[in-house]
């Protein structure tokens, strides 16, 4: 039976290490290793689940288990991995200040037993929580505590946050973690595993503008975000949707063109109807009514296109839009590194 391609190129990085020190010795005067060939490395195909699917997973770990919704939770929204979430202690955790420290990480050694080693990069990291994690940690935590009163113990800090056992001293088996997330999925006919999780973390805080280094460290990756990009991030329609109205945001209103013959004189410049309900013209149309109702008067500044963005929730770009039109219409004027005013 032969290895894995993954071994092979494990083996072969360990071997031309080993002749790379052999060439600095002057022991042999070139490494072998570069001229063998070995297995590529597999393109990334990231499937992380919709964000339809991820709900569903969620609801249905809730009404299973509140303890193991709770581990589920904490997954999705930290993007941690399945060894860093069996591994968490409470000592690792600040609910004062919502936020996580990932130190250990748990695994099943060659003799079956649970051991605690180092991440996987090494290195500590603090991951912040938001407000509605927060609060599930701190209703876990709770009945985390019943249960050990229930026992005659009190919960220490030193428990692990996940346990299958009463008194919380004993971490949750990684691979059992892995089984029953594989099984609730398959129930809701979803095809997706619980590594898919980090997939879909830094899936989603990247399509929502998150810088990569943010997520990056969020997920435990180095290199700057290379990796993150390269293997953990799954393309979304929604942010190149997002992506599109951006370049659509930056053009000039389009012009008026002639009535050709045989043409409705109803629909616009390109055969569509135009469309009166687009953001840039609400805000537009806002702006306007503003003016013409004395509430901004001449000289006054516009709001910042930021401001606008958050007003209305749009992007910034569509808020540029909206203000072009109202200088295109002689409402305001505009000069480069400042704000449009009113004329």
């Amino acid at each position: 039976m032969g290895l894995a391609d993954s071994s092979v190129r494990q083996i072969h990085w360990i071997l031309s290490g080993a002749l790379d020190r052999a060439v600095v010795w002057q022991w042999i005067s070139v490494n072998p290793a570069e001229h063998a060939s070995k297995p590529s490395l597999p393109h990334p195909d990231p499937r992380p689940p919709t964000a339809e699917e991820a709900a569903r997973l969620a609801e249905r770990a809730w009404s299973r288990d509140p303890d193991w919704g709770a581990l589920v939770w904490l997954t999705m929204t930290s993007g941690a991995r399945r060894g860093e979430i069996c591994g968490l202690r409470w000592s690792h955790v600040d609910l004062e200040h919502a936020m996580i420290t990932i130190r250990r990480t748990v695994y099943l050694d060659q003799r079956g037993q649970l051991v605690e080693k180092d991440t996987k990069t090494h290195q500590q990291r603090r991951v912040v929580l938001d407000p509605e994690t927060a609060v599930v940690l701190r209703e876990h935590h709770l009945r985390a505590e019943h249960r050990a009163a229930a026992i005659g113990v009190q919960l220490d800090s030193a428990c692990y946050v996940f346990s299958g056992d009463p008194d919380s001293c004993t971490p949750l088996n990684p691979d059992g973690v892995t089984q029953r997330y594989k099984r609730m999925a398959a129930r809701l006919g979803v095809d997706t595993t619980l590594k898919n999780l980090r997939h879909y973390s830094a899936t989603e805080l990247i399509s929502a503008g998150v810088d990569v280094r943010t997520v990056a460290g969020r997920l435990g990756h180095g290199g700057g975000g290379a990796t993150t990009l390269r293997v953990y991030t799954a393309w979304s329609s929604e942010a190149d949707q997002r992506a599109a109205r951006t370049v659509s945001g930056r053009m000039p209103v389009r012009p008026a063109l002639g009535v050709q013959p045989g043409r409705d004189e109803s629909r616009g410049a390109f055969g569509r109807p135009p469309d009166d309900n687009s953001p840039y013209r609400k805000i537009a149309a806002d702006l306007r009514g503003a003016i013409q109702s004395g509430i901004l008067q001449r000289g006054d500044p516009l709001p910042p296109e930021k401001t606008l963005a958050e007003r209305y929730g749009v992007a910034v770009s569509t808020a540029h839009r909206a203000v072009s039109e109202l200088v295109t219409s002689g409402l305001a004027t505009a000069s480069r590194g400042k704000r449009a005013v009113v004329t």
